[in-house]
């Protein structure tokens, strides 16, 4: 259970003010956390045999607001440890009906977006925000499902005078590339289950350079851990990525960036116009005479 293993040693922290029932429970959650995933409170407190109340006190003692947060955290873990095949028969067996397939995306995303709306912490937006600002050049990176989302935030950096570098995939030239870069530049990740392997590695890479780093995941216990975070939850309900809740985070991101120096904003977005009209950017309309 590698991915368990934060909160694992969350648990062994707490263990000294776990009460007998509590530390049953405990042991019941970490043997069988894929069933406990998709359990409602009543079933888990049936296989315990513990009361629900107990269930809500181990959830606290645990760190979360109660056992919705915990079985959010344990879900996120175990459909980060599933692979595609794995995916795609969880997802037809629990919709082997192709009807009302968009709804039920649709539903999942906003569920994901709700989450976020309720999860949001203006602060670490605001830190983020300022880690941008005062960097000598920001470096997103983004590869394979999350090289579009990275792609979108470089692209809105470079829009409004960020100098902003993207790195879609990685290579030797991507570390000749981090090591070249002083100590002033941000680093920012952006992934999701399944999480890469190459983006963990870059980013302790940048570490040991002395680059600060930020990462954009799906919560505290993921794998790419930047001194800066912030969080967007990207359950999926396929087999493909579901990345509404991680665009709409980008895009609130860009959009503080903004307003933070309106008339560097401006001056940007002038420039950019007047260049898009010179080389004619835009399909224009044609202009029909009376």
């Amino acid at each position: 259970m590698p991915q368990l293993s934060p909160l694992l040693s969350q648990l062994r922290e707490r263990a000294a003010a776990l009460s007998p029932n509590q530390q049953l429970l405990a042991r019941h959650v970490l043997a069988n956390y894929q069933t406990v995933a998709f359990s409602t409170i009543k079933q888990l407190a049936r296989a315990c045999g513990v009361s629900e109340a107990t269930i809500v006190r181990f959830s606290k003692a645990a760190g979360f607001a109660g056992y919705p947060a915990l079985q959010k955290e344990i879900r996120r873990v175990v459909r980060a440890d599933l692979k595609g095949p794995d995916r795609f028969k969880l997802t037809y067996s629990s919709s082997p009906s192709r009807q009302d397939t968009l709804s039920r995306v649709i539903r999942k995303e906003i569920e994901n977006i709700s989450y976020l709306q309720q999860t949001h912490v203006p602060q670490e937006l605001a830190h983020a925000v300022s880690a941008m600002r005062g960097a000598s050049e920001v470096l997103v990176a983004g590869t394979r499902s999350t090289a579009p989302l990275a792609y979108h935030l470089w692209f809105g950096l470079a829009k409004i005078g960020i100098s902003a570098t993207r790195i879609l995939e990685v290579t030797t030239t991507t570390y000749d590339r981090l090591n070249r870069s002083g100590r002033g530049a941000l680093l920012v990740v952006i992934g999701f289950p399944r999480y890469l392997r190459e983006l963990v590695e870059l980013l302790r890479f940048a570490r040991e350079r002395g680059i600060k780093t930020l990462t954009i995941t799906d919560g505290p216990t993921s794998p790419l851990r930047g001194e800066l975070s912030l969080y967007a939850p990207a359950e999926s309900a396929s087999f493909v990525a579901f990345h509404c809740a991680p665009m709409i985070l980008i895009n609130t991101l860009l959009h503080e960036l903004s307003v933070a120096d309106r008339k560097k904003t401006l001056s940007a977005l002038s420039r950019f116009e007047a260049l898009a009209e010179n080389k004619a950017y835009f399909h224009a309309p044609r202009q029909h005479s009376a």
